[in-house]
């Protein structure tokens, strides 16, 4: 029997108890636990279900009047959102990052001013991936779009299981439950990883020549996130100490750190309002500080009136069978 090919991926998800509630803690939170998943390559059946929908899907897109990619153009110029500039900025971007690349591919330069044009070739493909946003978001609209979306959707519907128990789908009725469950973590994790199986490619971030030079020279981690030289610290662009959503930190000489602003002040953790040691007291024209006055507390001479608490006799409550 040859082998299936698969991609195993992990998710946490909450502990379920054998009568399917789900496991809490001490503190009646709900208890998290790792578990394997994983999605297989789609048998021959399935892939002949999956190619007529899609060409179900085709016709009824058609018919329903829905354009066609070879129509793209033409509606994202009409909308606005494509014209003569964008184009030529989009070519301009394109032809600024092969440049990049071939001067990190040919060398001879300082390495600092190589990890800046990585740096610049990374900005401007975000650049690109921006502008085609609209593109994209149109084109799953098209005939084609909504084909390959129906067929894809099936087959990953198909092909997700427990890796401990690989005769169990994860979805029994396929696309039926799919459908419902989209955005599930095990469902988006593992449509990803299915993409992965069925393309043949790993992360495309991995393919990048930008990323390919920055993590030659350990400038980002496995993440391909900027770090500190010869540490594992994050830092932006200009070097400065960010934590991992990108605020702006100072570290200890014991490796712990407090936030602060760009300019270096210090923040509370928790307000986010400036600390400052011993603030100095505001000055008059003359310059001479200024005393706070204090604040006059006002004393209600009133005599409180005590209102007589109303009772009321508690409900009873009935547990009823609900087999009675």
């Amino acid at each position: 029997m040859a082998e299936v090919i698969k991609r195993v991926f992990s998710v946490e998800v909450i502990d379920i108890n054998e009568d399917g509630t789900p496991k809490l803690t001490k503190n009646k939170e709900f208890k998290f636990v790792t578990k394997e998943f994983a999605v297989r390559l789609p048998s021959y059946k399935v892939m002949e279900e999956a190619n007529k929908l899609k060409g179900k899907v085709f016709r009824e897109s058609l018919n329903d009047g829905d354009m066609l990619r070879d129509q793209l153009e033409d509606i994202l110029r009409q909308k606005g959102l494509w014209n003569d500039q964008r184009q030529i900025e989009y070519d301009t971007l394109r032809k600024e990052i092969l440049d990049r690349e071939y001067q990190l591919e040919k060398g001879g330069i300082k390495l600092s001013d190589a990890k800046y044009l990585a740096l610049e070739m990374k900005e401007k493909r975000e650049r690109m991936v921006e502008m085609l946003s609209g593109r994209s978001d149109l084109d799953s609209q098209t005939c084609e779009g909504k084909s390959e979306n129906a067929r894809f959707n099936y087959l990953f519907a198909h092909s997700l299981v427990y890796n401990d128990d690989e005769l169990t789908p994860f979805y029994p009725n396929g696309l039926e439950d799919y459908v419902v469950d989209m955005d599930n973590p095990i469902a988006i994790k593992g449509a990803t990883e299915f993409y992965y199986l069925l393309s043949g490619t790993e992360n495309l971030d991995d393919k990048l020549p930008e990323n390919k030079f920055l993590k030659r020279f350990n400038f980002v981690d496995d993440k391909y996130r900027l770090v500190e030289k010869d540490s594992s610290r994050l830092v932006d662009v200009d070097g400065r100490y960010i934590d991992e959503y990108g605020n702006y930190i100072q570290y200890n000489e014991d490796g712990t750190y407090y936030y602060v602003d760009v300019n270096g002040r210090k923040l509370d953790e928790q307000t986010g309002n400036f600390i400052v040691d011993e603030p100095a007291p505001f000055l008059d024209d003359y310059g001479n500080p200024i005393s706070i006055p204090e604040q006059e507390t006002i004393v209600d001479t009133k005599k409180k009136t005590t209102r007589k608490r109303r009772t009321i006799k508690k409900a009873e409550t009935e547990t009823v069978d609900a087999d009675a």
